[in-house]
């Protein structure tokens, strides 16, 4: 375009522009939105098809995205849904970025096969496991009326599912033996064929390496690690929780994972896929429907910083109060 072609805009006219361009947006709450053009929206969602062949950004984690989307509505719904294809997904233009993601997904022995699923993930910090998924549901045909949310479209926000107790804050440190031991009630170890038979465990894992590798030369780009998990223990909070479907499908857990094979880790200075490590989990999902997942690995050091810290604030304390008896 040439300088005499170039089209300038009052800052009246180009505010009403953003405006119609997100009106158009959120007609299908960020999900069908590739055909809405604006000339002068310099921050909008970015659209890349699946299918076209095209090489799009972050194939691993958007995929695993939309499994976790799946398993959401799984668990709210009792239902079991597979990932039959990935079509289409909008993303927005942070680093932190919301995922707007169209999928196929089959249930099996249900007629008809195939249904089209719209899932949301709002990610909330980067290079951490720290994201919520807003939306997981069914996507209406043209026939039908189309199922949008209640709250007013936001593109991307970091809204987390509601929690309390020892479900909400820090993540925990590592459970030690003599709790595994002895409170039952409250964590429960998985027999191998328990887990193995559980997608989601491996899913969760999956998703706490992608999301702490994501650099240029990180595993999100060159490929997940052959991993193998040796021990899975689930914490959750009510004593009635027993039986292992409700454990496993409990709306607020914390998931401890122990397994090999990762070569390096950001927070992990051991080098070596033969080393032993560590991942805490935690799934919370509200009376909304939000699902978040928090995710870190874990190591002895990270307690020794913590008692070092309190040590340190506690010496400062006892310091401030003999100079205020002075």
């Amino acid at each position: 375009m040439s300088t005499e072609d170039a089209v300038c805009f009052t800052g009246e006219e180009y505010a009403r522009h953003v405006r119609e361009y997100w009106r158009g947006v959120a007609e299908s709450d960020g999900f069908d939105s590739e055909d809405i053009r604006s000339p002068v929206v310099l921050t909008g969602l970015f659209h890349y098809d699946c299918q076209s062949g095209r090489r799009y950004p972050d194939p691993l984690l958007v995929k695993r995205y939309a499994l976790l989307g799946l398993h959401r509505f799984n668990i709210l719904q009792g239902t079991s849904f597979e990932l039959a294809a990935l079509q289409k997904f909008n993303k927005t233009m942070n680093l932190t970025s919301s995922y707007y993601i169209t999928l196929l997904a089959n249930e099996p022995g249900a007629i008809p096969l195939q249904k089209t699923f719209q899932v949301r993930v709002d990610e909330r910090k980067y290079d951490t496991l720290d994201l919520t998924v807003a939306i997981a549901r069914l996507k209406k045909d043209q026939n039908e009326a189309a199922e949008t949310t209640k709250e007013p479209f936001v593109p991307h926000f970091c809204c987390s599912a509601v929690s309390d107790g020892v479900f909400q804050g820090p993540l925990p440190d590592w459970p030690s033996d003599d709790a595994l031991r002895h409170d039952r009630n409250r964590f429960y170890e998985l027999e191998k064929s328990e887990w193995q038979a559980t997608d989601w465990i491996s899913l969760y894992l999956e998703l706490l390496i992608l999301a702490t590798d994501r650099g240029m030369f990180g595993v999100a780009q060159t490929g997940l690690p052959q991993v193998q998990i040796l021990k899975v223990v689930i914490e959750t909070e009510e004593e009635n929780e027993k039986p292992l479907d409700k454990r496993l499908n409990a709306r607020r857990a914390h998931v401890y994972i122990t397994f090999t094979g990762l070569p390096k880790s950001p927070r992990l200075v051991e080098i070596g896929e033969h080393v032993e490590r560590k991942a805490i989990i935690r799934r919370v999902i509200d009376d909304s429907g939000y699902l978040t997942l928090l995710g870190k690995f874990w190591s002895g050091k990270d307690t020794e910083q913590r008692s070092n810290t309190r040590q340190s604030e506690e010496k400062v304390e006892s310091s401030q109060k003999r100079s205020r008896l002075c």
